[in-house]
C-alpha cells in the first residue's frame, strides 16, 4: 500500500485560521398570538405571516450571507414549529447556512 505525504504547503492550508466572519445578523422573532410573529431584522420590522415577501427580500438584500445567523425567539407565548421552521427556510433561502435558534421559555 502506497501512502501519500502531504506537503509542508499543503498542511499550512490545512492548519490556516480560518478568516473570522463580518458581525452576526440576529434575527428577533416575538409571538403576539397564536397566528402572529412580529419579526426584526437589523431595524426592519415584518409582522408574519402577512410580510414574509417582504421579510424574504430584505433577507435577500443583506451583504456577507457566510456570518453567522441567530434566530432569537422572544415573548409571553410558545412559537409553533411552523413559525420557527418558516423563519429558518426563509432565512437558508437567502444564501445564510449558518443559522442557530434560541428559544426563551415562555414566562408563567
Amino acid at each position: 500500500m502506497k501512502k501519500t505525504l502531504l506537503t509542508s504547503a499543503a498542511l499550512g492550508l490545512m492548519t490556516a485560521p480560518v478568516a473570522a466572519a463580518g458581525k452576526p445578523l440576529t434575527i428577533d422573532v416575538t409571538m403576539t398570538g397564536d397566528a402572529a410573529a412580529h419579526v426584526a431584522i437589523e431595524g426592519a420590522q415584518f409582522v408574519l405571516p402577512d410580510e414574509q415577501g417582504q421579510m424574504s427580500a430584505a433577507l435577500q438584500a443583506l451583504p456577507d450571507k457566510n456570518r453567522p445567523v441567530t434566530i432569537a425567539v422572544l415573548g409571553k407565548v410558545a412559537a409553533p414549529y411552523r413559525v420557527i421552521g418558516g423563519i429558518l427556510y426563509l432565512t437558508q433561502s437567502a444564501g445564510f447556512t449558518q443559522v442557530t435558534v434560541l428559544n426563551e421559555p415562555p414566562a408563567d
